[in-house]
């Protein structure tokens, strides 16, 4: 299928923000350096060795492997014009040496990164209004053909930059603004416009999006992100020119390409897998192309059932995917089935925390956001009350680099904020009621993201309005500070 790619190259025009860094030694030793400056150092209140040493799961923690080396595909690789579609969609090996990457160096980078975020944190202060920095609307005003509202937001890895697809089939980034580099505004700093950095137009709905996790802004060959999308394959986008990287083609049982509604990169990023109705496809990343494994429920895992809505992977142990659908269920599996939960509706988001040990998940069309404890599998640890989603619209939430607070959308257009006690256990089972909510939109917020470095929280908000009388209409993404 040809595609369609509005393309606003960042390469074209370079920011004062690419000048900047050019300039400068790693933008995230910059932001660490400012911090420790500022004081905000917190000890880690748990090693994630304790918590894992009673674990029945037997999680057996070991570190990113640093020795995996393989290739992110480049432009140069990916075939263009009909004649060579059916040699794109077999398995062919990446041969062109200039855009080889080397991710040894990548991921010892974004190792020791997470290892200082570890060891320092700093607080979001909810206590008072997080303070408007910088809007964007203008690019989603809605016409007769969409309404053109948000799709949630992700801050990449690196913390440079956000990515917001949106209904009107386009992926907007937008760049971490210069001002912000230091952990410090004015103020008297007053809120601004501001514009995406890139935009890049998909085939169809988009369903899904997700980044490279060793995404660098110092890695060019790092610099990219997937998607999925009604009617298309999952392709992978330049993060820096717009330009298509690569096409994971999924086949089903009849040989048809098939359409994934979630994807997700796994085993630090050698792996792109893909979830479908009833199913989850895996793709080896550096070789474009057919799938190389197919986990059938039926077959695979007899307890899961329905459409595979997200995907996301242990941060500790690599190869630990939970996968949750629209027919309320949950499965864990590592080189086979592990185990099921049950939810009360169809699951749209599950995140693990960062140590591993526990599991969060939340469903549409109802307030329901559970903690599992994943050292006893199916046990309940806590739920959280008070989130509002009566609606089939993804609602996300985020949660802080220490795991100590979670943050959350909502349709009524404020953000919930829960806040954990060290005392809580699975014997407690205890419904914990929200910290506080703060009205941030008079629209839904459907997208909440925490930077990994700075006390930055981005929003976009928005939602499918059908013959809605007295529109509350607010589709733009939002960047606070909240210290």
């Amino acid at each position: 299928m040809e595609m369609d790619c509005n393309v606003k190259s960042r390469l074209s025009r370079p920011t004062v923000h690419e000048e900047e860094i050019l300039n400068r030694n790693d933008i995230k030793t910059i932001i660490y350096e400012n911090q420790r400056q500022q004081g905000d150092e917190f000890s880690q209140t748990k090693d994630s060795s304790d918590m894992t040493n009673e674990t029945s799961l037997e999680l057996n923690i070991v570190p990113a492997s640093n020795n995996i080396d393989f290739q992110i595909p480049s432009q140069s690789n990916v075939h263009s014009g009909e004649s060579k579609e059916a040699e794109s969609s077999e398995i062919h090996e990446i041969t062109n040496n200039d855009a080889a990457l080397n991710t040894t160096e990548s991921k010892n980078m974004n190792l020791e990164d997470r290892e200082s975020t570890n060891s320092s944190y700093f607080q979001y202060n909810w206590s008072i209004a997080p303070k408007l920095l910088y809007v964007a609307t203008e690019e989603y005003q809605p016409i007769d053909l969409y309404e053109n509202f948000t799709k949630g937001c992700q801050w990449s890895p690196d913390g440079t930059c956000l990515l917001v697809p949106s209904d009107d089939c386009r992926m907007r980034i937008y760049e971490l603004p210069r001002e912000l580099y230091s952990g410090k505004i004015p103020s008297d700093f007053a809120w601004t416009n501001f514009a995406s950095a890139l935009t890049v137009k998909e085939g169809g709905l988009i369903y899904d999006t997700c980044w490279f996790p060793f995404m660098s802004a110092w890695d060019a060959s790092t610099c990219c992100f997937l998607s999925t999308s009604k009617d298309n394959p999952v392709h992978l986008w330049d993060a820096i020119t717009g330009e298509l990287r690569a096409t994971y083609r999924a086949y089903n049982q009849v040989d048809e390409i098939e359409a994934s509604l979630s994807t997700r990169f796994v085993n630090v990023g050698s792996e792109v897998w893909c979830g479908f109705k009833n199913a989850v496809r895996t793709f080896d990343t550096n070789r474009p192309g057919r799938q190389t494994h197919d986990i059938f429920f039926k077959h695979d895992f007899p307890n899961m059932i329905g459409l595979v809505s997200c995907i996301r992977e242990n941060p500790i142990m690599p190869g630990l995917v939970a996968f949750g659908s629209y027919s309320k269920c949950i499965g864990l599996y590592k080189d086979g089935p592990i185990c099921t939960f049950e939810t009360g509706c169809g699951v749209t988001q599950v995140e693990f925390s960062s140590c591993g040990t526990k599991l969060y998940s939340v469903v549409r069309k109802g307030s329901e956001f559970l903690c599992w404890d994943l050292r006893n599998p199916g046990t309940l640890l806590y739920c959280l009350k008070g989130r509002q989603s009566d609606t089939n619209q993804r609602i996300y939430f985020a949660i802080t680099p220490d795991d100590k607070q979670i943050v959350s959308g909502g349709t009524d257009g404020t953000i919930t904020v829960w806040e954990f006690s060290d005392d809580i256990t699975a014997d407690n089972n205890e419904n914990l009621n929200p910290k506080c909510k703060i009205e941030l939109s008079r629209d839904c917020i459907n997208g909440v993201s925490l930077h990994r470095s700075l006390p930055i929280l981005a929003t976009s908000s928005g939602q499918r309005q059908c013959h809605v009388e007295n529109m509350r209409r607010d589709n733009s993404v939002r960047l606070w500070w909240a210290s």
